[in-house]
C-alpha cells in the first residue's frame, strides 16, 4: 500500500466539525465533553475513495478548506487541526501560522495567570474560601506539538519557542494523578508530546525543573510500560468511539517523529496491534465493538453518515461500501496526517473481508472493576456485538460511559444502529448526586447479556435501593427504552405476539420483551422510543441474513422471517420473576440459549449455557477469530490470511511475515 504523505494526511474528514474546549473535570473516567454539532451532509458532501490515498486526499481537502468554530479559535484542543491541514497542503498558510501562534500565546499567558493565582493563595495569610486551580488540557499539548512537528520547516522559529514554553509549564516528572490517571487518552497524550518536545529542545526545563534528559528518562519509562501493556492486554479504552482515535494518535505521533530508535520502533508494532483491534471490529464502514467509552447516543449510532473519531480514523485504511459524510471528530485528524506509517496489509484484509459469516473474541484482563469479555458477529450485511463482565458492585465507573451490546447493518441510509439501553445514574459511584445520564449515554449496572452468534439475549434485575459503602441509596434507574430509527434504515416493521419484526433492507431482525412496552409519544430526535417500565425483564434479539427469506419485496420477507421466529424458536420466561431471573431461547438455527441472571454477590460459575455446554469466558483469548489469535497474557500474537503469515513477539518487540 503506497500512500505518499499529503494523501495519508487525509483521514480526518473528523476535523471539520470541532468540538469546543472544555477544562478537565475531576471525573474517574476522564474528562467530560459535551456533543460536537452535527453538520449538513448535503452541504459537505459526501467522501470516497477506492485506496486509502484516494479517501485520504477526500478528507485532507476539505478539513483545510474549514475553520474552527466561534469561539474556539484558540483553543488547539479544537482548532489546530484547521491550522495544521493549511500548513501541510502550503495552503492559506499567513491564517493558518497567524492563530497558531495566537493560540499558543493565549495559553500560555492564561495558565501563567493560573499560577500566579495559586501562588498569591498560598502566600495569603487569609485564605480566600475556594483555591484556585491551574487547569491544563493535554489535548491542547499535543495538539500544538503534532502542529509544530508536521510543520516545523514552515513554522516560524518564535512560534515553535511558543510551544516549547508551552510544554515547559507541564509537570512532566509523574505520571498523572485521579481521575486522569485511568484515562488512557490523557497520559498517552501527555507522555509522547513531553517525550517529543524533550528530543527537541534540548534546553527545555519544565515546571518541576527537570532538563530535558530527565523528562525524557520519565516519559520514556512509562510509555514503555504502556507499550507492554496495550499489546499483551489490550487496553481500558479499546473500542472508544472517540478516545481510542485519540490513544492511535498520540502512538502514531511517536512512531513518526521520535528519535530515539527504540521508542519509535514500539509505538509502530502497538500501533499495529491496536488497529487489528478495529480490524476484527470493522464491518463494510461500521465499527461493531463494545465501546469502553461511548459517550451520548452520537457516539454509538456511528457509521458512514456520522463518523466518530475511532471509526474516521480506521476508515481511511479499511474503506467501506459507499461514500461516507465528512462529519466526525477533530481527533482522527493526527491519524491523518503525513507520515510513513501504514498498517500491514493482513491487517486490512482482516478488516475488508466479510465474504462470510464469523465470530470475533477478545478479552481485556483487570478493565477497571472487572474482566472484560467481548464478542462480534459479522454477517456480510451487519453486525452484532455484546459485552459480558461481572463487575462485583453496580456502583463501578466501568457503567458510567460503556456500551456493551450493539447491531449495526449496511443500509444507504443513516443511523443504522439498533441498541438496547436502559436508564442509568450519572456517575454509578456517586449515587448521593441522584442525578440520571442522558439518554444513550453509559449502561445499568444491574444489566447483563449473552450472545451466541447472531443472538443476543438480556436479563436485569433492579432492586428499589443499592447499598454504596455505609449508606443505602434510592435507585430510580430501572427503565430499559430503545430508540428505533425513523429515517429509513428500517424499510418495514411489524409488531405481533409480543414481536417487533423489522426489515433493515440488507438484514431483518426481531425483538421481544417479556414483560410489556409502550412506544413514547413523541420522537426523539429521528428515532421512536419504545419502553418498558419493569424492574425485573429479559428480552431476545432475533438477527438474520436476508438471503433465506428474499422475494416478493420487503413485506413478503418481513412476513416469512416474522412467521419462521414464531413458529420455529421457543422462549421459555417461566424464571423472569424469580429473585435470580432465568431466560431460556431456542433460536432460528435450532441453539438453545439459557442464560441465568448473576448478582453482583455472585462469581460466575456457567449461568450461560448454548445447547447445554456452559460459555467458558475466562478462557477467551486476547484475540481470536479465523485469521487472529493472541492468547491472554501472551506476546505472541499471529495473523493468518490465505498464504501469509504475521507474527509478532512482543517480549522481544520482533514482527516477521506478511
Amino acid at each position: 500500500m503506497n500512500m505518499n504523505k499529503t494523501s495519508l494526511f487525509t483521514i480526518m474528514a473528523a476535523a471539520i466539525i470541532l468540538p469546543a474546549f472544555l477544562p478537565a473535570q475531576e471525573e474517574q473516567n476522564g474528562p467530560e465533553e459535551k456533543p460536537a454539532e452535527q453538520a449538513n451532509p448535503d452541504q459537505e458532501g459526501k467522501l470516497d475513495g477506492r485506496t486509502p490515498a484516494e479517501r485520504g486526499a477526500a478528507f485532507v481537502k476539505q478539513v483545510a478548506s474549514t475553520k474552527p468554530k466561534p469561539g474556539s479559535e484558540y483553543y488547539p484542543k479544537a482548532s489546530a487541526p484547521c491550522y495544521a491541514a493549511r500548513l501541510v497542503l502550503n495552503v492559506d498558510t499567513d491564517y493558518a501560522l497567524r492563530m497558531l501562534d495566537e493560540s499558543a500565546t493565549r495559553q500560555i499567558e492564561k495558565t501563567k495567570k493560573q499560577m500566579e493565582a495559586v501562588a498569591a493563595y498560598d502566600s495569603a495569610p487569609v485564605k480566600p474560601a475556594k483555591k484556585p486551580r491551574v487547569i491544563m488540557d493535554p489535548f491542547d499539548k499535543v495538539a500544538l506539538v503534532n502542529t509544530y512537528f508536521l510543520a516545523k520547516d514552515k513554522i516560524p522559529k518564535s512560534t515553535a519557542l511558543k510551544i516549547r514554553d508551552y510544554v515547559a509549564l507541564w509537570d512532566q516528572h509523574k505520571a498523572l494523578q485521579g481521575y486522569a490517571k485511568g484515562a488512557w487518552n490523557y497520559k498517552l497524550m501527555m507522555d509522547a508530546s513531553g517525550f517529543l518536545a524533550a528530543e527537541e529542545w534540548p534546553e527545555i526545563v519544565d515546571r518541576d525543573g527537570l532538563n530535558a534528559t530527565q523528562i525524557k528518562e520519565a516519559t520514556k519509562k512509562r510509555l514503555m510500560a504502556d507499550f507492554d501493556e496495550i499489546t499483551t492486554r489490550n487496553m481500558a479504552e479499546c473500542g472508544a468511539t472517540i478516545y481510542q482515535a485519540v490513544n492511535l494518535s498520540a502512538i502514531r505521533m511517536l512512531a513518526e517523529f521520535a528519535k530515539d530508535p527504540e521508542v519509535r520502533h514500539r509505538a509502530v508494532l502497538t500501533l499495529d496491534a491496536m488497529m487489528l483491534d478495529i480490524a476484527c471490529t470493522w464491518n463494510n464502514g461500521y465499527n461493531v465493538g463494545p465501546a469502553s467509552r461511548a459517550k451520548y447516543w452520537y457516539s454509538t449510532d456511528t457509521g458512514q453518515d456520522s463518523m466518530a473519531s475511532t471509526a474516521a480514523a480506521a476508515w481511511i485504511w479499511f474503506g467501506s461500501k459507499r461514500p461516507v459524510s465528512g462529519t466526525g471528530f477533530a481527533h482522527s485528524f493526527w491519524m491523518a496526517t503525513p507520515g510513513t506509517y501504514q498498517v500491514p496489509e493482513l491487517i486490512v484484509k482482516v478488516a475488508q473481508d466479510r465474504s462470510k459469516p464469523f465470530v470475533h473474541r477478545s478479552y481485556v484482563p483487570g478493565m477497571g472493576s472487572s474482566d472484560v469479555h467481548r464478542m462480534t458477529y459479522h454477517s456480510p450485511s451487519y453486525g452484532l456485538c455484546s459485552q459480558w463482565d461481572h463487575t462485583g458492585s453496580p456502583t463501578a465507573g466501568i457503567y458510567k460511559e460503556s456500551r456493551r451490546n450493539m447491531l449495526k447493518w449496511v443500509s444507504d441510509k443513516p443511523s443504522s444502529t439498533f441498541a438496547v439501553c436502559m436508564e442509568n445514574p450519572h456517575r454509578p459511584y456517586a449515587l448521593q448526586e441522584k442525578k440520571s445520564n442522558q439518554l444513550g449515554y453509559g449502561e445499568n449496572g444491574f444489566a447483563q447479556y449473552m450472545q451466541n452468534d447472531g443472538v443476543l439475549l438480556g436479563l436485569y434485575s433492579v432492586p428499589e435501593t443499592v447499598q454504596s459503602g455505609k449508606h443505602t441509596f434510592e435507585y430510580p434507574y430501572k427503565k430499559l427504552y430503545i430508540p428505533f430509527p425513523a429515517t429509513g434504515s428500517i424499510v418495514r416493521r411489524a409488531a405481533k405476539d409480543g414481536w417487533i419484526f423489522c426489515h433493515a433492507g440488507t438484514m431483518l431482525f426481531g425483538f421481544r420483551s417479556i414483560k410489556p412496552y409502550r412506544w413514547d409519544k413523541k420522537p426523539w430526535g429521528q428515532h421512536e422510543l419504545l419502553w418498558v417500565d419493569d424492574r425485573r425483564n429479559g428480552w431476545i434479539l432475533q438477527t438474520s441474513d436476508l438471503a433465506p427469506f428474499a422475494g416478493g419485496g420487503p413485506d413478503a420477507e418481513l412476513a416469512r422471517f416474522a412467521d419462521a421466529v414464531l413458529t420455529k424458536t421457543k422462549t421459555d420466561a417461566s424464571g423472569i420473576d424469580r429473585e435470580v431471573p432465568t431466560l431460556k431461547y431456542t433460536d432460528l438455527n435450532g441453539h438453545t440459549l439459557e442464560f441465568t441472571y448473576v448478582p453482583h454477590s455472585l462469581a460466575y460459575t456457567d449461568q450461560s449455557k448454548v445447547d447445554g455446554k456452559p460459555i467458558d469466558y475466562h478462557s477467551w483469548p486476547l484475540f481470536d477469530n479465523q485469521w487472529v489469535r493472541q492468547e491472554a497474557g501472551s506476546p505472541i500474537l499471529t495473523i493468518k490470511y490465505g498464504d501469509k503469515t504475521l507474527n509478532y513477539d512482543f517480549s522481544k518487540w520482533t514482527k516477521s511475515g506478511g
